[in-house]
C-alpha cells in the first residue's frame, strides 16, 4: 500500500473515532413528546419471554402497571384495571432518586459547590441539638448515600425516624438527631436524610423541590402531570410523595440511561450520574450496594429506584433496557434488597440481541394475550352463593369496635374513615355490595367483584378497586386497593349466627385490627 493511502486510511480511522460518538448521540431518540412503540423483536427481544415476565408479576403481586423499553422504544406495557396509562401513581421512596437528581442540578447551576459541602454550613442561621464533631463532619454526600450517621434507621424499631411526622420543624428534628456513628461509615436507611436534601434545594434556590423540579427537570423531559406532597412547613417531602405516570417515570429512568443528557442538554452532570449509579456504600445485605439514592443488585448488573409497596424504575445499561413497574401489596417491613430481588433478577435474565430478531407473530400474539388478560381479565364462573349469603344479605351489623380504615401516606398514617356498622348485599353471585356506615351516619357502598375481576368506585378515600372470594361457606375475603397508591386493605369476614367477626390487615404497612359485629333486627 502506498504511503499516501496509509496516511489517508489512518486519518479516516481517526476521524471515525472522533465523530462516531457524536453521531451515536444524535441518533438517540428522546421521547419528550411521545414514546416510540414497536414489537419486541424489532428491538432484539423475544415477545414470548416478555409474556412470561408480565405473567409472573401480574400473578405474584398486585401489579398496577409494567413498561419495558429497549433502545428508547416501548416494546411492551400493561395497565391492570382500573389503573390506566394516564393516571399518576404514588412513587413512595422511588421519589428519593428524583430528589437526588435535583442535587445534581444544583451542582450544574452553581447553587452547590460540591457534594462534600458540610450540611451545617448550608444553614448558618440555625442551631441544632446534639452537636458533636461527627455532626459537624456531615456532608451532602453522606445524606445522598444514606450514610449520615444519625440515630435513624427505618428498620430499627427504636429509631425509625418516623417521629419526623409529628415534629413542628422537620429540619430541626432531623439535624437535631443524635449521631450513632461517624458519617460515611455505615449504611442506615433513614427517610429524614432525604428530607434534608429537599430542604437544601429550597434553602439554596428559594423554591420548593417540586417547583425546582418542574422548571429544571420535568419541563425539559416533557413531563406535565405531577404532584409532590408537602410537609406542614410547605417543603416537598423529598423521600416520598411524588406522583408521576408510569411513562413519565420511564422518562426519568431514561435520562439516567443517557448519562443525564436529554436532546443535547445536560440536565444532570454526567459525572454526578456516574457517581449516583456507582457503589458509594454497602448496605448490610448480600449482593446489594447503594449509590446516591439509587439501589444496585450487583450480580444482576442493574440499578433501580425503589418505592414502598412495589414501585420500581430498573436500569439495565448493559442491555440498553429499562423496566418500570408500579403496584402494591409488598409489606414495607421487608428488607429493600428482598423486595428488589425478584424484578431485578427477572430483568437480568431477559435475553437481548444486538440487532432485530425475525418477526414472530405467534410470540407477539402470546404477549398481546397476556397483556389483555392483565388489562381486561376474563370473568370466571362462580358457584352459587352459599346459604349464609341469603341469611345475611340486607342485614346490618353494629360493630362493638369501630373499623379504622388506615391510609398510610408520605405524611405518616392517616385514618380517614371509621365504620361503626357494616351491611352486605348478596343478590348477585358475581358481585357483592359492602356498605360501611360511620358513627355520624355517613355511609358509602363498595362494590366487590367475586368473579375474578375488580370493581372500582370513588370513595371518601379516593378511587378504590375491590375484589373478593368465598374461602368457605361462612368466610368472605375482600381486598380493597387504593388505586395508584399501592395500599391494600384485606378484610376477612366470618359470618356466625347473629354475629360477624371482622379481621383487617393493611398488607403494606402491616396495620391489623379486629372487631365483632352484632346483627341488628
Amino acid at each position: 500500500m502506498k504511503r499516501a493511502q496509509v496516511i489517508l486510511l489512518v486519518v479516516g480511522i481517526l476521524l471515525a473515532m472522533v465523530l462516531s460518538p457524536a453521531v451515536a448521540q444524535d441518533e438517540v431518540y428522546f421521547p419528550t413528546a411521545e414514546w416510540r412503540i414497536s414489537t419486541p423483536e424489532a428491538q432484539g427481544m423475544d415477545s414470548a419471554e416478555l409474556a412470561g415476565l408480565f405473567a409472573q408479576f401480574a400473578q405474584d403481586q398486585f401489579m398496577d402497571s409494567m413498561l419495558v423499553i429497549r433502545h428508547g422504544t416501548i416494546v411492551a406495557e400493561a395497565y391492570a384495571a382500573p389503573f390506566e396509562q394516564d393516571l399518576r401513581h404514588e412513587m413512595w421512596s422511588a421519589s428519593k432518586s428524583v430528589t437526588s437528581a435535583l442535587i445534581g442540578i444544583l451542582l450544574r447551576d452553581g447553587y452547590l459547590d460540591s457534594v462534600d459541602t458540610p450540611v451545617l454550613s448550608l444553614f448558618p442561621d440555625r442551631t441544632f441539638e446534639n452537636m458533636d464533631a461527627n455532626k459537624e463532619a456531615l456532608t451532602v454526600r453522606h445524606l445522598l448515600m444514606m450514610g449520615s450517621g444519625f440515630t435513624c434507621d427505618a428498620f430499627m424499631p427504636e429509631a425509625t425516624g418516623d417521629a419526623i411526622f409529628a415534629s413542628d420543624d422537620w429540619l430541626d428534628y432531623t439535624l437535631g438527631l443524635p449521631m450513632m456513628v461517624a458519617p460515611g461509615t455505615e449504611f442506615h436507611y433513614c427517610n429524614p436524610n432525604t428530607y434534608v436534601l429537599s430542604a437544601i434545594v429550597t434553602k439554596l434556590t428559594g423554591m420548593s423541590a417540586l417547583d425546582f423540579a418542574a422548571e429544571n427537570l420535568f419541563t425539559p423531559l416533557g413531563i406535565t402531570d405531577y404532584t409532590w406532597v408537602s410537609n406542614p412547613q410547605g417543603q416537598s417531602v423529598g423521600f416520598a410523595g411524588l406522583q408521576l405516570t408510569t411513562r413519565d417515570m420511564a422518562k426519568f429512568g431514561y435520562l439516567y440511561m443517557n448519562d443525564g443528557m436529554w436532546q443535547g442538554e445536560q440536565i444532570i452532570p454526567a459525572d454526578y450520574v456516574a457517581e449516583s449509579l456507582s457503589t458509594q456504600i454497602a448496605p448490610p445485605w448480600p449482593d446489594t450496594t447503594y449509590g446516591y439514592q439509587w439501589w444496585n443488585i450487583v450480580s444482576a448488573n442493574t440499578w433501580f429506584a425503589l418505592g414502598r409497596a412495589g414501585q420500581y424504575i430498573v436500569l439495565a445499561p448493559d442491555k440498553d433496557l429499562l423496566v418500570v413497574m408500579t403496584g402494591g401489596g409488598i409489606n414495607e417491613t421487608i428488607r429493600p434488597y428482598i423486595q428488589g430481588y425478584p424484578l431485578n433478577y427477572a430483568v437480568a435474565a431477559l435475553t437481548v440481541a444486538e440487532g432485530a430478531l425475525p418477526e414472530n407473530p405467534q410470540a407477539v400474539s402470546q404477549l398481546e394475550a397476556q397483556i389483555a388478560q392483565i388489562e381486561t381479565p376474563a370473568a370466571v364462573d362462580v358457584a352459587a352463593l352459599p346459604d349464609v349469603a341469603a341469611l345475611v344479605s340486607g342485614k346490618t351489623y353494629a360493630l362493638l369496635q369501630p373499623i379504622s380504615m388506615p391510609v398510610p401516606s408520605a405524611l405518616g398514617l392517616r385514618d380517614h374513615f371509621f365504620a361503626n356498622a357494616v351491611s352486605f348485599d348478596f343478590t348477585d353471585a358475581g358481585q357483592a355490595n359492602l356498605t360501611l356506615v360511620s358513627g355520624d351516619g355517613e355511609s358509602w357502598t363498595v362494590p366487590v367483584a367475586l368473579d375474578g375481576q375488580v370493581a372500582a368506585v370513588d370513595s371518601p378515600l379516593g378511587l378504590i378497586s375491590n375484589r373478593g372470594e368465598w374461602h368457605t361457606d361462612d368466610e368472605l375475603t375482600v381486598w380493597m386497593e387504593y388505586v395508584g397508591d399501592g395500599q391494600i386493605v384485606r378484610f376477612d369476614f366470618c359470618f356466625m349466627p347473629g354475629a360477624l367477626e371482622t379481621h383487617i390487615n393493611e398488607t403494606v404497612g402491616g396495620f391489623t385490627a379486629f372487631s365483632v359485629g352484632v346483627m341488628q333486627q
